[in-house]
């Protein structure tokens, strides 16, 4: 079975810039989506927070070619009303957060890939780092 895995802002930015620490496993996390061994999904949310984060330093072109791979390789995840009313009233202490739970939840995720895994503590998804994963999951 594939695993299907929702990628967090923060797994994006690893991805996109070579010298953070966890580009490498985050690298090769997608690779495994690129080769159909992992279902790749992702929020508007998160492509929209990478592009504001990695605009400056990586500039616009290379932003918008990243957002653009990103389109190809992820499945985009629906945020609409019900997603925010569910983040807003639950007892999640950051709404961003709580959005990528319930989308998590609702659509039947196996795992958040983030490097915040705390953030998801009270998630029925469990979540780890790109690097757990690979380890978890060895070829």
């Amino acid at each position: 079975m594939t695993s299907r895995l929702l990628f967090d802002t923060n797994i994006l930015v690893d991805y996109a810039v070579a010298n953070r620490p966890e580009h490498d496993p985050a690298t090769a996390l997608m690779e495994r989506v690129a080769k159909s061994e992992a279902a790749g999904y992702v929020t508007s949310g998160s492509l929209k927070d990478f592009y504001y984060l990695c605009r400056k330093p990586l500039g616009e072109p290379a932003c918008r070619q990243l957002i653009r791979h990103f389109l190809v390789l992820l499945d985009v995840l629906p945020v609409g009303q019900r997603e925010c009313d569910d983040s807003a009233y639950s007892d999640e202490p950051d709404f961003e957060d709580g959005l990528i739970r319930v989308v998590a939840e609702r659509n039947d995720i196996d795992f958040i890939i983030t490097r915040d895994s705390g953030a998801f503590a009270h998630s029925s998804v469990k979540s780890m780092t790109a690097r757990q994963y690979l380890e978890l999951f060895p070829r």
